[in-house]
């Protein structure tokens, strides 16, 4: 006696228009979501908080967060708290200068001031730049060794990469610098590009 076996299959289930278009609905959807919280992301991370000092002509916009100091021997100076170890920061400052003096001279007389104070200190490169406004300026990289700021705390001294913007307006040298952790200097340097890009002197 031989058994029969029958084999039941479902007929495929096709998908309905509209069942199709809330696919592609949903699709869409998340696509616009990612690309929404990219844009909040970055709006967040890159939000700025405006800083002006009529007294010697300067505008800029910091990143929020930050924290500003204006008690140093510069015109201020933010410094991202937020970081462990060496916080990353950029200062602004200016000297008054003849009108016999260059760039160059001012290159120098940092170089030599940094030397003397600092023996760990290093020039990387120099360079001339363009600022987004046109103005001729001249870029110096340079490296120092920084050990921590608290004496009873014992840590790992920091090498910072130093970036300085030197531009000659008006009988004054404006020196605007950039100071990081060297092994996180290159993912910060957006922050010191923004704020180079948007300053106003």
């Amino acid at each position: 006696m031989s058994t029969t076996i029958i084999e039941v299959r479902e007929a495929p289930v096709e998908l309905t228009l509209r069942q199709r278009w809330s696919h592609y609905f949903a699709i869409i959807y998340a696509i616009l979501a990612v690309i929404i919280g990219i844009n909040l992301r970055d709006t967040a991370l890159y939000a700025t908080v405006p800083y002006s000092n009529p007294q010697v002509g300067i505008t800029a916009f910091y990143p929020n967060h930050w924290l500003i100091d204006n008690s140093g021997n510069y015109v201020f100076r933010v410094r991202d708290m937020s970081q462990t170890g060496f916080k990353t920061a950029m200062q602004v400052n200016i000297i008054p200068i003849n009108q016999d003096m260059t760039t160059r001279n001012i290159l120098e007389t940092l170089i030599l001031n940094r030397s003397q104070t600092d023996s760990t200190f290093r020039v990387l490169s120099q360079e001339p730049i363009q600022l987004s406004d046109g103005t001729e300026a001249t870029q110096m990289r340079s490296t120092f060794v920084a050990s921590d700021e608290d004496p009873f705390l014992e840590s790992i001294p920091t090498v910072v990469e130093r970036l300085d913007v030197i531009a000659v307006q008006g009988g004054q040298a404006i020196i605007i610098s950039f100071l990081s952790d060297a092994q996180t200097f290159e993912s910060n340097y957006p922050r010191f590009e923004q704020f180079l890009n948007d300053i106003d002197f």
